[in-house]
């Protein structure tokens, strides 16, 4: 199945793109999509960020559907 991944803030940055596309294998899970997402890069391996699914922060092991979105969340910075 194939996820819409957002990009936003520092992950937007290194990646040079506001949206990916992930392909997953039917019922995989939000760890599933993070272990992909952080093997795209040796920055995105080691850089904090979180994942929210359909707009909200998930539990881990929350099974994605087809269609689903998730967003790569970084922390906030600045004071």
């Amino acid at each position: 199945m194939e996820i819409t991944v957002k990009c936003f803030a520092s992950a937007r940055a290194l990646l040079k793109r506001s949206e990916l596309v992930l392909t997953l294998a039917e019922g995989a899970s939000v760890d599933d999509a993070e272990r992909e997402i952080r093997a795209l890069s040796s920055e995105l391996a080691t850089m904090p960020f979180m994942l929210a699914h359909n707009k909200a922060y998930p539990e881990a092991g929350t099974p994605i559907h087809e269609g689903d979105e998730l967003a790569i969340i970084p922390p906030v910075s600045g004071g």
